[in-house]
């Protein structure tokens, strides 16, 4: 009789332990759409950078983890020819990460675009060329920033939709510390699907 209690209740304990670990929500990047999902993320180092909102002042307006912009000359009648950016960030975690990916002329529309070497600037005042600037936080310092090179990656733009404002793209690089060149870091399976006219709202 002990030994078919003892049975029974090895079997619930089992089955409760593997309910649990089951229901346990697994974050993921979000998958590589060319619909205006509003979606973005990669990997810095093998760690996962997702877009959090985070907050200002009491009462006023989130901090958006996700955005988009372009310059003025980005508007017809030369459609993309200034600059487009995407910044992906995590405002809501102390330490969060974020990521810059400039792309200075999108005539081309889509296709590939050759990140190279960044200036530290952002928007109208950054470079000639596509680059990629991250802050990385490593739970020890403030936070180390990082640039790309020359060829340091490919920024694919697979879907360039003006009409509909809908912007998608895939993207891998390799950043050094501008403090310290020998450092680096790998940004992979980057990605984001963006619609100008939905995002944030």
């Amino acid at each position: 009789m002990k030994s078919s209690i003892f049975i029974i209740m090895l079997t619930f304990l089992m089955s409760c332990s593997k309910d649990s670990t089951d229901k346990t929500p697994v974050v993921q990047l979000p998958p590589a759409t060319q619909v205006g999902a509003n979606t973005a993320g990669c990997h810095i180092n093998g760690e996962l950078l997702l877009p959090k909102n985070g907050s200002q002042a009491i009462g006023g307006s989130p901090a958006f983890g996700l955005t988009t912009g372009a310059g003025i000359n980005f508007h017809p009648p030369i459609i993309g020819d200034d600059y487009k950016y995407f910044k992906i960030a995590n405002l809501r975690d102390i330490g969060g990460d974020d990521i810059y990916i400039h792309l200075n002329d999108m005539t081309l529309g889509v296709g590939n675009y050759t990140i190279g070497q960044s200036n530290g600037e952002y928007f109208v005042d950054g470079p000639n060329n596509p680059e990629i600037i991250a802050h990385v936080y490593d739970g020890i310092n403030l936070g180390k920033t990082f640039y790309s090179g020359t060829n340091a990656g490919t920024i694919t733009i697979t879907r360039f939709d003006y009409p509909n404002g809908i912007y998608s793209g895939i993207f891998n690089a390799t950043l050094y510390n501008k403090d310290n060149i020998s450092e680096k870091i790998q940004i992979t399976d980057g990605r984001f699907d963006v619609n100008v006219a939905t995002l944030n709202q």
